[in-house]
Formats: C-alpha cells, sequence, structure tokens
C-alpha cells in the first residue's frame, strides 16, 4: 500500500464506494421485502377481494367486501377465528391552543376484532377494554411524546377538526400502544375503536364493504377453503344476478407489494423498483471488484522478479497465494471499514430521501450484520482468488525474463479487457436508463391531459350544509376567481361519482364492462377547460340534461320508472367513449346504458397515466344539496390573493371546519413522485458507476503506461510526437469503451421496455438515447486516458531509459 500508492487508493476508494452503495441499497431491499412479516400470525392472516368476471375469462380484483360477510364466514366456518373491518385514513386532532387546523395523523379505524389478530401492545402491559358510547382511541408512544409534553394523555378527549360538516367527532384516549413498525402497510399513529357488526349477511347479494382482514387457523389449506367459501356465497345468495360473486383471499404479506386493484391504500411498494434496486447494488459492488481484479493482475507485472526469486528460493504456489490472497483480504478489511462509515453517515440520507426509517438498517440488525460481514468476506475470497492463483502460477525462469501466460488459454491481459467491457456495459446501461427514465418523466408531466391543470384549485368533498350554491355565487364575485364548479371527481386518484360495475357491454355480448359517471354542475366544463368535439354542453335550461341522484328515491319510483328516468338523462362523453361504444351523432340512446349524449368533448385524464382512458358520462345537476367535490378556477397572476379571499370566505360560511384547498398541479405531481425518485435513483447511481469505471480505467493507464515506458521512451528519442503517444495507450481502451456500447445497448432496449409496460401512455425509445450514452462514456474513458497518456508522453526519455 505504502510502496504503490495509486494502485491503493483507487482499490481502496472504488471497494468502498462499491461495498456502501450496496449496503445502503440492499438494506432499503431487506425493508421492502420484510412488510407485515413482523406480525406473530403474519402467516395466518389474509384479506378479502372479490374477483369480478368482465367477460370471457377475464376478471377484476375490487378490494373491497362486507365485514357481514366475515361474521357470516365465522359463525360457518371453523378454519375462521376471527375477522376485522380497517380502513386508513387522515385526520386532524385539536390539541392544544396552537394548533388552529389540527394536528395531522394517521388513523387506522377498526373494530375491536382487530386487537386479537394484530400485535398491538400496551405500553403498561395490557390493552385497555373498550368504553361504550364513546369512540375510543389508542394513540401510539412517540405521537403522545410529540403532542402531550410528557403527560399521561389516557382519558382525555379530544376532537377532530372536520372537513365534512360543522359536527366535530369527539374521541376518548383509552390507551398508549408502542409504536406500530414502519414496515407495514398499516403504518399508523393511532387506532380509532368501533364494535364489530352484529348484522346478518342480506342474501340478495348487493353488498358495499370495505377491506375485510381475516384471521384462520394455523394449517388451513387456503385454496381449498376460498374454493368452499365461494360454493357457499352462490348457495346463499338467493338474487340469480348476484350469483356470480367470487372471492379470493390475499396473504397479509403480500398486500404491500401487490395492491394495484386497491387505490386506497396510501403505504404501498413496487416489486420493480425492488428488482432494479437490486439489480442496481449488485452491478456497483460487480463494478468495484472488477476494478480490484483488473488492478491486481495489471500490478503482477511489478511484481515479476518478486515471484520469480521467492519460486526459486524454494516457496511454494499454496505459500504464495496464500500470501496474495491475504493482501487482498487487507484490502477488503480496510474498505469494509471505511463503508461501514460511510453507510452509517449515509443512512439518513436515504431515510429521508424515501419518507420513513428503515426498520431493518445493518447496525439495529445484529443478525443482518453479521451475515453482511460473512457474505463480505466470502466476496473477497472470490474476488482474491482470481489474482492470487495468476500471481502464484508465473513460470520462475519467465518472470525473471519478463515473460507472462506462456502456453496458457487466455491471457489476463484478455480478461482485464473483457472485465473493462462488462464495466462499462453495465455504466451503460444505467445511463440509457437514465435517459428513457428522465424523457417519460418528462413526458407525464407536459403530456397534454385534456383540460387546464394550471391555475385551478380542488377542494375535497364534504358537506355544503345547503349553503354552497350561495358560497359559490359569493365566491365568483371575489377578484381573481374567474370559474367556480362543483364536481364528484377527485383528481388525486381519479375517483368518480358513480361507477357501474359489470354492465352489458353495448356491442360485445358476454362481455361486461365497468363505465364511470362524472356527476357535475353546469359550469364544469368552462371551469376545467373541456373543449368540446361535436354537439354542445350541458345546460340547465333543458330539463333532460339535469340528473338528480336521488330523484327516484324522492318520487318513490319502483325499478322499471328508475330505468326509464335514468336512460332519459342527458350527458356529454368523451371522445374515446364515443369510440368504444360508436357515437356517430349525438342524442342517440346507447344500447343497454342509457344517457344519450349531447355532446363529446376531447379526451381528459381523469386519472393518472398510468391507466388508459376508459368509458366516461358526464351528467348535470343543478345543485350541490349533496356532497361534492369544488373546482376554482384563478386569474393567471393573481393566484396568492385569490386564495387568501377564499380562505376568508370559507371561514365566514364555515368557521369551524378545514378548508384543505389544494392546487391541482400540485395534486397531479405527486401522481409520479414514484418514477421522479427512480430519475434521482438512476442519476445518482450512473453517476457512480461511471466513476467507479472511469477509476478502475485510470488504474490500468497508469500500469499500461508503466509496463511500456522502455518502449515510449524508445519512441521518443526516435522522433514520435506526443499526440502520437498519447493515441498509442488511447487507442485500445476506446475500443473497449464501444464495444461496451454495442455489448449494453440491446440489454437496456429491452430491460426499459419491460419498465415502461407499466405505463398506459408513454415514449418510444429513440436511437439517440444510445448514442448519447455511448458519447458520454467513451468521452469520459477518453479524458481518462488521455490525462495520463499525456503526462507519460511529456516525461523524460532519459529517466524512461534508465535500467534499475
Amino acid at each position: 500500500m505504502v510502496k504503490d500508492k495509486t494502485y491503493a487508493t483507487i482499490n481502496i476508494l472504488g471497494l468502498t464506494i462499491g461495498l456502501a452503495a450496496c449496503m445502503l441499497v440492499f438494506t432499503v431491499v431487506i425493508d421492502e421485502l420484510s412488510y407485515d412479516k413482523f406480525w406473530s400470525r403474519s402467516d395466518d392472516l389474509y384479506t378479502a377481494y372479490e374477483d369480478r368476471k368482465m367477460g370471457d375469462g377475464l376478471y377484476q380484483k375490487h378490494p373491497h367486501t362486507t365485514a357481514r360477510l366475515g361474521k357470516a364466514l365465522k359463525d360457518n366456518f371453523p378454519e375462521v377465528e376471527q375477522f376485522s373491518e380497517i380502513s386508513a385514513r387522515e385526520q386532524r386532532f385539536r390539541i392544544g391552543p396552537e394548533n388552529p387546523d389540527g394536528i395531522l395523523a394517521r388513523v387506522l379505524e377498526a373494530d375491536t376484532n382487530a386487537l386479537a389478530m394484530f400485535d398491538f401492545e400496551s405500553v403498561d402491559g395490557r390493552l385497555p377494554t373498550f368504553v361504550s358510547g364513546q369512540k375510543n382511541l389508542l394513540i401510539t408512544e412517540s405521537f403522545r411524546d410529540r403532542h402531550f409534553n410528557g403527560q399521561d394523555p389516557t382519558g382525555q378527549i379530544i376532537d377532530d377538526v372536520p372537513s365534512w360538516s360543522d359536527e366535530k367527532e369527539s374521541f376518548l384516549i383509552t390507551g398508549v400502544i408502542k409504536d406500530i413498525p414502519q414496515n407495514t402497510h398499516l403504518r399508523a399513529d393511532a387506532i380509532a375503536l368501533t364494535k364489530p357488526t352484529s348484522t346478518q349477511l342480506s342474501k340478495d347479494g348487493v353488498w358495499g364493504g370495505q377491506k375485510v382482514y381475516y384471521l384462520l387457523k394455523p394449517g388451513t389449506d387456503v385454496q381449498a377453503f376460498t374454493q368452499k367459501m365461494n360454493d357457499w356465497v352462490q348457495q346463499y345468495i338467493d338474487n340469480p344476478k348476484q350469483k356470480e360473486k367470487i372471492f379470493g383471499l390475499q396473504p397479509l404479506t403480500e398486500i404491500y407489494l401487490n395492491s394495484d386493484h386497491d387505490s386506497n391504500i396510501a403505504v404501498k411498494g413496487n416489486r420493480n423498483t425492488i428488482y432494479i434496486l437490486t439489480g442496481v447494488g449488485a452491478l456497483l459492488l460487480l463494478i468495484a471488484c472488477i476494478n480490484f481484479v483488473n488492478l491486481s493482475t495489471a500490478r503482477a507485472m511489478k511484481r515479476l522478479k518478486e515471484t520469480g526469486v521467492r519460486k526459486i528460493l524454494g516457496a511454494q504456489r499454496g505459500q504464495l497465494a496464500g500470501q496474495f490472497l491475504t493482501e487482498s483480504l487487507l484490502f477488503f478489511l480496510v474498505s469494509t471499514l471505511l463503508a461501514i462509515g460511510l453507510y452509517a453517515l449515509g443512512l439518513p440520507v436515504v431515510e429521508s430521501f424515501i419518507g420513513h426509517p428503515l426498520v431493518h438498517s445493518l447496525l439495529a440488525s445484529p443478525g443482518i450484520f453479521g451475515a453482511t460481514l460473512l457474505l463480505i468476506f466470502f466476496i473477497s475470497i472470490i474476488t482474491g482468488a482470481y489474482p492470487a492463483w495468476l500471481l502464484s502460477g508465473f513460470n520462475p525462469s519467465n518472470t525473471l525474463r519478463g515473460r507472462l501466460f506462456q502456453g496458457t488459454i487466455v491471457s489476463a491481459g484478455s480478461l482485464r479487457k473483457a472485465l473493462v467491457v462488462i464495466q462499462f456495459a453495465i455504466a451503460v446501461v444505467v445511463l440509457i436508463a437514465l435517459l428513457v427514465v428522465t424523457n417519460q418523466v418528462n413526458y407525464l408531466a407536459n403530456k397534454p391531459i385534456g383540460y387546464n391543470k394550471e391555475n385551478l384549485l380542488h377542494i375535497s368533498m364534504r358537506n355544503w350544509d345547503n349553503k354552497g350554491e350561495t358560497f359559490k355565487t359569493e365566491l365568483k364575485k371575489l377578484p381573481g376567481i374567474e370559474a367556480v364548479s362543483f364536481a364528484g371527481w377527485n383528481p388525486a386518484n381519479g375517483n368518480a361519482t358513480i361507477t357501474l360495475q359489470q354492465l352489458d357491454h353495448p356491442f360485445k355480448d358476454g362481455e361486461k364492462i365497468d363505465i364511470q359517471f362524472l356527476v357535475a354542475d353546469f359550469d364544469f366544463a368552462e371551469t376545467i377547460g373541456l373543449e368540446l368535439q361535436s354537439g354542445r354542453y350541458l345546460d340547465a335550461a333543458f330539463g333532460a340534461d339535469v340528473y338528480d341522484v336521488w330523484a327516484p328515491i324522492k318520487k318513490n319510483m319502483d325499478r322499471a320508472e328508475t330505468s326509464t328516468y335514468m336512460n332519459s338523462r342527458s350527458s356529454i362523453i368523451t371522445a374515446t367513449t364515443a369510440k368504444m361504444f360508436g357515437v356517430q351523432e349525438t342524442g342517440a340512446l346507447i344500447p343497454k346504458i342509457g344517457f344519450p349524449p349531447v355532446g363529446i368533448v376531447k379526451d381528459f385524464h381523469r386519472e393518472s397515466l398510468h391507466h388508459a382512458l376508459g368509458p366516461l358520462f358526464i351528467v348535470g345537476r343543478d345543485s350541490s344539496e349533496h356532497s361534492l367535490q369544488m373546482f376554482i378556477r384563478t386569474t393567471p397572476g393573481m393566484e396568492r390573493q385569490a386564495q387568501e379571499s377564499l380562505v376568508t370566505l370559507y371561514r365566514d360560511f364555515y368557521p369551524d371546519r378545514l378548508l384543505g384547498a389544494e392546487w391541482v398541479t400540485d395534486i397531479l405531481d405527486r401522481q409520479y413522485e414514484a418514477e421522479q425518485k427512480q430519475q434521482t435513483l438512476f442519476s445518482f447511481f450512473s453517476g457512480l458507476m461511471l466513476f467507479l469505471s472511469t477509476m478502475g480505467v485510470f488504474g490500468l493507464v497508469v500500469h499500461a503506461a508503466q509496463q511500456r515506458v522502455k518502449e515510449i521512451g524508445i519512441r521518443k528519442v526516435l522522433g514520435a510526437s506526443v499526440a502520437g503517444i498519447v493515441r498509442l495507450l488511447s487507442t485500445d481502451f476506446v475500443k473497449l469503451v464501444l464495444i461496451a456500447v454495442v455489448v449494453g445497448s440491446p440489454i437496456a432496449w429491452w430491460a426499459m421496455n419491460k419498465w415502461l409496460e407499466d405505463f398506459a401512455y408513454r415514449i418510444e425509445i429513440q436511437w439517440w438515447m444510445f448514442a448519447a450514452a455511448g458519447l458520454v462514456a467513451v468521452v469520459i474513458a477518453l479524458l481518462t486516458v488521455s490525462w495520463q497518456a499525456v503526462r507519460t508522453a511529456l516525461a523524460n526519455p532519459v529517466d524512461s531509459l534508465r535500467d534499475e
């Protein structure tokens, strides 16, 4: 290490960075794979979902079932130990006068059965009994410590800050539980407890529901039980139209990574992210190990005479191999110690980046830490074995004459070249991935979505208490407010007012289809900026344009009258809907669906671009009597003034409620946070891989120059120019990088096409992405090689030709 500081620095720095980055990446991967596995009965816990038949062999998962089904199953099947209806939400609690808008908390709403299914631990050793007649609240230790200043909050009553209505909810704090580990999709600061349902399951099969969890007896054959459950359900239902209900059970431990069908789960992961991180971590370590092998074999040239003399003096190959392997282990030992320090510094940065603490960090888990050290030891043995075998195997007569690899099939020089190609091919793959991800993220951010998202505010669903129209009228008078509309649409998750599921497709016999109905007032199109293609907008002046959701109930209509009423209501549809249902002109009734369209608007994306456009009908209503959301169009340049005026007016109308207005642009940006984080990761890792690859090439160039020092000296004496010598030393390395570009490009093309399959709307991978990545790799390699080559070419040839 002292004698060859360049070699030692490159090896130790490369291994340190590779090991630290790999440890950080795999900490995240281990944490992602550990979700919900810490519960003592995790193997016996499941959640139920409904498979809805959409056509021949086509089923669609729906995450909600009913707790009444859980009660029926528990009463009829010994396999079911317990069930619980659990949902997660964010809620604000008013704790102290210093927080008028309340304290935001993640709350699990669950019935008391959940306490017997999950390991919620009380800080005093026992969970409290349920207090009837009062909403019970269990809060976590950290929530207590943050907001109750060391006091015991048990027995206190706290109120929430309502947004739905003026009626605040009061909660009795009945106990404090230990913090729920972060590696669960049931992550929460508090649990709001209710009594379990006692309602019997209806036989008509028309069931609503929430997320219901089941605890099965150990050893239950889940597949057989699922079949028994479905057979029982079909016999129990007496409504022929509902007999096709099919239910399934999803293991608790799979929910976090397999919940694409459930938009209500806030804490969810992505298997593709795990695959990407695993691959990146392994490749970083591989590049660091390649550098070590390459530099070790290149350094063999400087130790030829040492090895030859040792052999002549009686050293056995095993002794020499042991010496060189010990040297390799020493490099890994120093690098591991430095990597642990770098890991400790980087862990808080990673936790901040992903947004929550990592439960299974190396420093907090002795078992994982020990396994990591053991793995590093094996990697060091494998990595050091080849250089040790190579250095100890030279023929002493050849080494003393400066000749190597006599009679070998593949020389160490050829292996070094192959390894340089591999590491630069990896760097090229990641560079191309970075370009694809960046362009896809930019595409998502800039693709026209069919309405004007700028200067548009959104207020979430609430009860307007029959003051909504007056509030809207007063709001439109304020400076900076251009248009206001009530609508039953949430841009955060794409949910429309009504989803009619499993309707018969108008033109495809035997196929079912889900249709979204968006109920809005008659200012909706103007407020969000929809563009009319044909026909007209909905207008309250036309009686058929007014749709009242509650009309059938108010007028006590029978089923036939209700159907006639709905079929006669006008709608506007999107261009995609018109194409799907073959609508050529407006005004005609769509078979099996009704709601004759009077206008067709250009497509607009009511949910993120991960999802393809589906059939959407917009129907009009002239009242905000019932709960709807609000959209507000502000004047460009007056956004702040408009927002301040909105807050003031809202407090005048609803003094005890939380406003919760958000810009639609902020809501849409959150839909692509995962892709933006992937872009950041690829930027960081591509830079890191290029840096490690460049370090390896730099070390090889240094040793190549030392090996050819006399040749270069003779060339200079004979009149070779500096440019000629630089070209001589650079050409071979540039060729290797070009080969790496050719090798890496098809791999990158395949991998990124697979990644893009998750998007309904995506970019096409362009040729220039491969060219740009290749150019960056070549330029960086060329600059690295040239810098050392110029130094060598400028050296005094007299010094180069002096021997010993």
